[in-house]
């Protein structure tokens, strides 16, 4: 298989997180996560994470749907902060210590709703103690 560069033609890490080129490449990226098959065990491997925490994770911000904003059932809009941050975390070269928040964060959140709380209440609450929009902001 090619490099995640050559499959997104060399843009990987390169893009302004806040153009149109960043969503579309934050939008072809969360499809090939979905198709991934060793991701959650080389993040673990590279991290330190558990396997199944990672896969909690990866379920929680690329498959399942949750209750937003809307009030319409959806998954996450796909994040190109978050696109970075897992080709970093697989590739284990160059994580930055806002992958690793990322994970706390989504892992945390996840709990926080399987335990029933909503969206908004449980991304706010987990922000306090990961806060993953100021790391990236920090970059």
């Amino acid at each position: 298989m090619s490099s995640l560069e050559d499959l997104f033609g060399g843009l990987t890490g390169a893009l302004n997180p806040d153009s149109a080129e960043a969503d579309e490449h934050a939008q072809r990226y969360y499809g090939l996560v979905c198709s991934m098959r060793t991701d959650c065990k080389r993040i673990a491997a590279n991290t330190g994470f558990r396997e199944e925490d990672i896969r909690r994770i990866k379920n929680h911000v690329f498959y399942e749907e949750h209750l937003l904003y809307g009030g319409e059932m959806s998954r996450f809009e796909p994040s190109y902060h978050i696109a970075q941050s897992w080709q970093r975390l697989i590739d284990g070269k160059n994580i930055e210590p806002r992958d690793i928040i990322m994970l706390e964060h989504e892992f945390l959140e996840s709990v926080l709703m399987k335990d029933g709380l909503d969206y908004s209440t449980a991304h706010d609450m987990t922000e306090k103690i990961y806060n993953y929009s100021e790391a990236i902001k920090r970059r």
